[in-house]
């Protein structure tokens, strides 16, 4: 009788062990509001193990929803990615400037948050704000404008991609085309700080000891 109970008892107790190593995966359904299925995909690919021997993850994403099937710590994270992510993505404004750069001496204070920075790019003696134009849009948009001023007109288009980050914080990543009468164009794809001015590139200005600079300062505009 004590022999049959002992065995009893290890039996019960490597089924216990073997319980304890078992990953256990569940099905949750999230339902989408924003997000597209790419970006989705992005976000909690991460947190979806589906290399796992016993209970691989998996994720599918249908219209409006995505289906996880994860271990119940997973599945809390990802609800919490989808609390912070799934929200209507912020509007954009985009500051441009074309500054002629030249042998001026006189300082311009319209562009003055950007002086230093452009003397330490370039060896010009001096520079004047000629155009300046604001585009506003959401990510994944584009817009087109014509800038009119000092060896123009110019034409400029911006591609918004992604607002990475939130607030002060948060990081606009955007392609610029800048193409100009007399000094042919340039494009550029670059990540700028919200609230923070950035030089993009320059194309030849109305003389040869000229030149066009252009800049853009991203912000954020509240919906």
């Amino acid at each position: 009788m004590k022999v049959r109970s002992l065995a009893a008892l290890v039996a019960v107790g490597l089924l216990t062990a073997c319980g304890r190593g078992t990953t256990r995966v569940e099905t949750r359904t999230f339902a989408l509001r924003y997000l597209d299925a790419s970006e989705v995909r992005r976000l909690l690919d991460p947190y979806v193990d589906t290399e796992r021997p016993a209970a691989k993850g998996q994720l599918s994403v249908g219209s409006g929803t995505v289906t996880v099937r994860e271990t119940a710590d997973n599945l809390e994270r990802i609800g919490r990615v989808l609390a912070e992510y799934d929200r209507p993505q912020p509007s954009v404004r985009l500051t441009f400037k074309v500054i002629r750069a030249d042998g001026a001496t006189r300082a311009d204070p319209s562009i003055a948050d950007v002086e230093a920075a452009l003397h330490s790019l370039f060896r010009f003696a001096g520079y004047a704000l000629v155009a300046e134009g604001v585009m506003t849009g959401s990510p994944a948009s584009q817009s087109e404008q014509t800038l009119s001023g000092e060896g123009g007109p110019y034409g400029l288009r911006a591609t918004i991609f992604t607002v990475n980050g939130r607030g002060d914080s948060a990081t606009v990543q955007i392609r610029v085309q800048l193409t100009a009468p007399r000094g042919g164009a340039f494009e550029t794809t670059v990540g700028v700080p919200v609230g923070r001015t950035a030089v993009l590139g320059n194309v030849t200005g109305g003389s040869p000891n000229s030149a066009m600079i252009l800049t853009v300062r991203p912000d954020l505009v509240a919906n």
